[in-house]
């Protein structure tokens, strides 16, 4: 009787590992929390145009097409302004790429407005109207459009205008204002104007020299489709 109330050692030992085994479900749920976080942060602020090539490349793979024969909303969207605008591009009124954040239309200002002036120029007036059409007839896919004033270093002071600042914002609501009369949805659209602070070339040279061609670079107006 003395030896049965003994408590066997290998019961014990049994028992001590069946009782521990919810740590290993619990430390499971806390690793797979943590990769959660990790993956919530890393994708905040990830590269759209990345993205659609990952998601291109696994299409392609699960699909057993030719990448290049894959389509993502992105750059179906890309390739439907690239055939709806191939005139504007062949004429150099406009450029389409991809970057991180988007889709980019660029044009030079020069198609849409007369120095220091908002109001649209004939031949601009005819291109934001195909661009809008363009814009529009690809509406099945859910994008939002940014539209960006950007101008020279060159100071302004009109009855109208104070500075480039003012400038810049209102060429930019005047391009979504003609869209939200061409038919698309006025919150899918957003406007912002930058004056000189944002220069995709030196406005001047080492000496302090204005280069012309690229303050005419520098006023533009940007054009940006992104999710």
């Amino acid at each position: 009787m003395a030896e049965d109330r003994k408590r066997n050692p290998l019961l014990e030992e049994d028992e001590d590992e069946g009782g521990q085994t919810w740590l290993l479900t619990y430390s499971d749920m806390i690793t797979l929390l943590l990769a959660f976080f990790v993956v919530l942060i890393a994708v905040s602020r990830y590269d759209i145009n990345l993205f659609d090539n990952m998601q291109q490349g696994m299409l392609a793979e699960f699909t057993g097409q030719d990448i290049e024969d894959v389509q993502t909303p992105l750059s179906q969207i890309m390739r439907d302004l690239e055939e709806l605008l191939e005139d504007e591009r062949e004429a150099e009124q406009v450029e389409i790429t991809m970057d991180h954040e988007g889709i980019e239309l660029f044009f030079e200002s020069e198609y849409f407005y007369a120095s220091g002036e908002a109001e649209f120029l004939p031949d601009g007036e005819e291109i934001l109207v195909r661009v809008g059409n363009a814009l529009e007839q690809i509406d099945y896919y859910d994008f939002n459009i940014s539209v960006e004033g950007h101008t020279d270093n060159v100071p302004i002071f009109t009855q109208r205008f104070r500075n480039n600042w003012e400038l810049s914002v209102a060429r930019s609501s005047n391009v979504v204002k003609r869209f939200i009369d061409l038919g698309i949805e006025a919150e899918r659209l957003r406007a912002s104007g930058y004056a000189d602070t944002r220069p995709v070339a030196p406005n001047v040279d080492e000496d302090g020299n204005p280069i012309p061609e690229n303050q005419a670079r520098n006023r533009r107006v940007v054009i940006r489709v992104f999710y």
